[in-house]
């Protein structure tokens, strides 16, 4: 990296600082040139040429950050500074937050309409899906990280209770997501929304985003907070896409607790909460399990 930085020093960059990474593996560092501020995306293996391929076709429809300069043999990418205020923080502060969402669910429409005309046959977004195989997958995850630890239960149950859950839901439309569309990944310079950590964009169910935004596990959302802009959203399956991603955080969240990121375990609750709002809807065969088994138990991490 060193070597990196004075190849960028000798076309006229400063280093300021490097950036607070999440669960990434990416790293991230402020530039300076001529009062500019930039940021720099370093990646450790693979990843550049499906960024830069995702960004391509989401930058037609999101407000992603601008990419300024790739530099392939240093896996590193040039482009806008966001900057600091990301949603997460807004919202803890007291910011207004009606008007920022009514955009964002907006542009989560603009995407799933107009998205699919975008994409070759051939483009990462469509040969990826959160079809049954990936939720089963991620929800097998859950189990080895944050279910086992706490529950008796064999593992074949649990996997029975997956396999309904997956099964229950509905893949008959599916249509690019984002897939991590949280207050998080948003962040606000300017009076502008930048949405950050799109990679993961994929096919997926009508759902998923919304869920991902209106139910954050990063922030809770009251039902009355929530409900003029879950209108003309919530159906069956859109409970049922919601209880497979909450499940899902918990095993990510318990991951990189085991990792050293202790901080994520402030946002365990908040999934929990949801869940237990979730569990109560749809009388699935598996509610008393969760019920029993998670909702009720106390975690200390």
């Amino acid at each position: 990296m060193e070597e990196f930085i004075r190849f960028l020093e000798n076309r006229g960059f400063s280093l300021e600082k490097k950036l607070k990474g999440d669960a990434s593996e990416r790293e991230f560092y402020r530039l300076r040139k001529g009062g500019g501020s930039f940021v720099l995306m370093k990646f450790s293996g693979q990843g550049l040429d499906l960024q830069l391929r995702v960004h391509r076709f989401l930058s037609a429809i999101l407000p992603l950050p601008r990419i300024y300069d790739v530099f392939p043999s240093w896996r590193a990418i040039l482009m806008e500074d966001a900057g600091d205020l990301s949603l997460e923080e807004f919202l803890k502060k007291g910011g207004k937050w009606e008007t920022i969402y009514r955009n964002l669910l907006s542009l989560i429409k603009a995407l799933q309409t107009y998205g699919s005309g975008l994409l070759p046959e051939n483009h990462p977004v469509k040969t990826r899906a959160l079809d049954r195989r990936r939720f089963t997958r991620e929800l097998e995850f859950t189990y080895q990280h944050f279910i086992k630890g706490i529950s008796p239960v064999p593992e074949t149950a649990w996997k029975e209770a997956f396999s309904e859950l997956v099964s229950e839901i509905d893949y008959g439309k599916m249509v690019p997501n984002h897939r991590d569309l949280h207050s998080r990944n948003i962040f606000l310079k300017d009076g502008r929304i930048f949405i950050l950590d799109y990679q993961d964009c994929m096919m997926g169910p009508v759902p998923y985003d919304y869920v991902s935004l209106l139910r954050d596990n990063y922030i809770y959302f009251s039902p009355s907070q929530r409900r003029d802009f879950e209108r003309g959203l919530i159906s069956e399956n859109y409970i049922l896409v919601s209880l497979q991603r909450h499940m899902k955080a918990l095993g990510t969240f318990a991951y990189q607790i085991k990792r050293g990121k202790k901080y994520f375990s402030r946002y365990i609750p908040i999934t929990l909460k949801y869940l237990q709002e979730e569990i109560q809807v749809k009388n699935l065969g598996f509610r008393s399990l969760v019920e029993r088994e998670i909702l009720h138990r106390v975690y200390d991490y």
